[in-house]
């Protein structure tokens, strides 16, 4: 018998690792549900955010094809690109637009207006760049950009 259990508690101790009540599994599951749902229900969460960001993206970029669609169809005035934009996004109040046009003669930069010492007329891109804020339910704030170049000549 061990020297720091009485003698009664000793049989006592016995019976009770023999009851029933300490073989009886009901219950378990739920437990186990109730401790793992918190970490379930955070990955949900966090799955939903990213899916929700991907999204925004998306959106974003699409509405940065457009401008170059409009700017493909000839559309030279910069405002004009910007409004197709706009138009085309969800929310264009959340969106900062920028449409640019660069010159260059052989990669140097150059102004639209002067021709390159080869008689040539510059080589001429539109820069398009959207830029938009994202709020997440569990990410971070962050910011979502969409640039897109474009050559017309």
């Amino acid at each position: 018998m061990n020297r720091f259990i009485p003698s009664g508690m000793s049989s006592l101790i016995k019976r009770l690792c023999r009851s029933p009540f300490l073989k009886n599994h009901d219950g378990v599951a739920a437990v186990e549900f109730g401790l793992a749902a918190p970490m379930l229900f955070t990955g949900l969460l966090l799955m939903l955010d990213v899916g929700l960001a991907i999204g925004d993206r998306m959106e974003l970029d699409r509405n940065v094809r457009a401008g170059v669609q409009a700017t493909m169809v000839n559309v030279s005035d910069l405002t004009a690109i910007r409004d197709v934009i706009l138009s085309t996004a969800d929310n264009p109040d959340s969106l900062t637009v920028n449409v640019e046009r660069n010159c260059s003669c052989g990669g140097v930069a150059v102004s639209c207006t002067a021709w390159c010492t080869t008689d040539e007329p510059p080589s001429v891109f539109i820069n398009i760049s959207a830029v938009q804020d994202y709020e997440g339910l569990l990410l971070p704030a962050m910011t979502l950009d969409a640039v897109t170049h474009v050559q017309l000549r």
